[in-house]
């Protein structure tokens, strides 16, 4: 009952407690009982005129206010491992491209080199289904050009100025607010991918409790102050998406590249990465036509796909 009611408040429009009753079948003390369940949850719901609406400033994220927000196909999981897994799943059982799934917490949401992500209430936890019709290697511009996305997304929303760490973290105030994962199926035979998941992890309202002390001089939040409004997360959702799909309906031209140049935090840095299992150091060039990271080192230039970066040094 309750997920029936906050499915027809979630639209916008105020609702009577009598449509509602009329239309779900029961009393409207029953609609009167769901609404205040609801409240109890931690929904804001505005009561006008003997009608109830979601009121917009709600800090619950909820899946219909996403879907309203975004006109997409969500599946939404107050709590699930891994919006990746999921995703997985869905790809499997033969969902279309786009289908997306969000959860409020994640107890095992994934990193890069299969570390643990942050993923308590506060933040926007997210994967994409994607059917490319691209060889294997495009997950690399799936992951930039998801991070201008999110970086574009963030300018607007939270009107702040992130800078992405390469490959896949976005970072403002030297902070990371934003990690990205993309995992593709391959079709060994032609060398495509029948499928890939695009990850994303935005710490958009800072945890009550704060950080774990293993990362809590490394992480930050969008809203670091106050809790974020449900409104934000539906605005970043949106943006985010509109952009990205702007991006990957043609992604081979890179139409991306610029905004990841302009963002990139490591130009001039010197860094230490991993290549041919060895330790090396260098400086950072720039971003090369393929995404990949440009370094330089004892006079010779070398190019990264993929691996780990860290920074040595600030200048």
């Amino acid at each position: 009952m309750k997920n029936q009611v906050l499915e027809e408040i979630s639209k916008g429009k105020v609702v009577s407690g009598g449509l509602l009753a009329s239309k779900l079948g029961v009393s409207r003390t029953a609609v009167w009982k769901a609404v205040n369940a609801l409240r109890a949850d931690g929904y804001f719901i505005s009561g006008l005129g003997g009608g109830y609406v979601l009121s917009p400033e709600n800090r619950r994220l909820c899946g219909e206010q996403l879907r309203f927000a975004t006109n997409t196909n969500i599946v939404f999981f107050e709590e699930c491992v891994s919006t990746n897994e999921e995703v997985k799943s869905l790809a499997q059982a033969g969902e279309k491209e786009f289908t997306i799934a969000v959860a409020r917490k994640q107890t095992g949401g994934k990193g890069r080199l299969g570390r643990r992500f942050f993923s308590e209430p506060g933040g926007l936890y997210f994967s994409a289904l994607l059917r490319p019709k691209y060889p294997a290697e495009i997950c690399l511009k799936i992951t930039t050009a998801a991070a201008v996305a999110m970086a574009e997304a963030i300018e607007k929303t939270a009107n702040l100025n992130p800078q992405i760490k390469w490959v896949n973290d976005i970072y403002i105030n030297n902070k990371k607010v934003c990690g990205i994962l993309t995992e593709g199926a391959f079709d060994a035979e032609n060398s495509t991918l029948k499928y890939a998941v695009l990850g994303v992890g935005v710490n958009v309202s800072a945890p009550k409790d704060g950080f774990p002390a293993e990362i809590a001089e490394t992480a930050g939040a969008l809203f670091e102050t106050r809790s974020a409004p449900s409104l934000v997360y539906c605005a970043l959702l949106d943006t985010f998406l509109k952009n990205f799909k702007e991006y990957y309906e043609d992604i081979e031209k890179g139409a991306y590249l610029d905004g990841y140049r302009k963002r990139s935090m490591l130009d001039g840095k010197t860094v230490t990465y991993i290549k041919d299992g060895k330790e090396h150091k260098g400086t950072v060039l720039g971003i090369g036509d393929g995404a990949q990271l440009i370094i330089k080192e004892k006079g010779r230039e070398t190019e990264l796909v993929s691996g780990e970066v860290s920074i040595t040094r600030y200048e």
